[in-house]
């Protein structure tokens, strides 16, 4: 017996004039990833100014944890930097080779972020999601210590829409606390006897999977950006090489030994400038204010945890969906 579908006008519920099948498709999404990098105010020196700018780099060389996508969104805190520290970013491109489509987004306010993440979500879902930038308990502050906020707090996680995602999808912070929940006592808490102290199930990083039914990589622990740049075994030479070449060299970028660079970002490290209004102390004491570095293809190796606070782990977690 032959099944009514195969036999076009012939059954019953079909009409004779009907000589095409239906087919029924589903359309696919095509997929995005997203990196956010922070401004650097709080450490406004020559050595940290450009951290996670030059951490995003071997995150985004690395295909296991930055994955081929179809569009590549950079959005970057648009106070603090120089046009050269601009372009910087702007380099990121030359480390994506699966797609022409990368967008550069310039954040100047909180609200931009969410739009972001809810942009386009019927054509583009959301693949690999990361965080370059300062983090506090419950928290993801991408202006720390600058104005105006541009923070993503616990808070926001429900604005963002949880169809938005990828089932595959991850996240990765590497913002400092990440993993920790947040109260006044585990603000200051230096030291911990057990991971249930720092109350990881309302944790910035739990919580967003949870909402986004998504893995998401964080850390319980401060965040480590010193080693981004530069080896501290470098940095005396550095400061020594940059201090003779701009004392015949003003120019708004000056090579450094062989893989660095100093960007000119005029009155960086002045606030160090001198003791007492004539001693020479600090960026001008060394010769590198006024300027902030920069390494040839971004930094050396993706953030890793710090030593403090002590008693939790030093890896990066994954905080899976309860």
């Amino acid at each position: 017996m032959t099944d009514n579908w195969q036999r076009i006008g012939q059954s019953s519920t079909s009409p004779r004039s009907n000589t095409n099948r239906a087919v029924v498709s589903t359309k696919v999404p095509k997929t995005e990833n997203i990196i956010f990098i922070g401004s650097e105010f709080e450490y406004n020196n020559f050595w940290l100014k450009n951290m996670f700018i030059a951490a995003a780099y071997p995150f985004t060389k690395s295909r296991i944890k930055f994955r081929e996508c179809d569009k590549v969104t950079i959005a970057y805190v648009d106070y603090g930097y120089t046009r050269l520290e601009k372009l910087a970013i702007e380099g990121l491109k030359n480390e994506i080779e699966f797609t022409d489509n990368i967008n550069f987004v310039a954040l100047k306010t909180k609200s931009k972020i969410i739009e972001l993440l809810n942009a386009d979500r019927e054509n583009y879902k959301i693949k690999d999601l990361a965080f370059f930038c300062h983090g506090l308990n419950g928290k993801i502050t991408l202006n720390y210590s600058a104005r105006p906020n541009i923070d993503l707090t616990t808070s926001d996680i429900n604005a963002i829409g949880n169809t938005n995602f990828l089932s595959s999808a991850r996240a990765s912070s590497y913002a400092c606390r990440t993993g920790m929940a947040d109260s006044i006592t585990l603000r200051t808490q230096g030291s911990f006897d057990d991971i249930s102290e720092a109350n990881p199930d309302n944790s910035f990083a739990q919580l967003f999977a949870n909402r986004h039914n998504m893995d998401f990589y964080a850390f319980y622990k401060r965040t480590l950006y010193s080693n981004i740049l530069n080896p501290k075994e470098d940095a005396e030479k550095i400061s020594e090489d940059l201090k003779d070449k701009r004392k015949i060299n003003s120019n708004n970028v000056i090579s450094i030994l062989e893989n660095y660079e100093a960007l000119l970002h005029p009155e960086l490290g002045e606030s160090y400038k001198n003791m007492w209004g004539w001693i020479p102390r600090g960026a001008v004491s060394e010769g590198t204010v006024g300027y902030s570095l920069w390494r040839k293809g971004g930094g050396l190796k993706i953030p890793v945890a710090a030593n403090t606070p002590t008693g939790l782990p030093s890896t990066m977690t994954r905080f899976s969906p309860k």
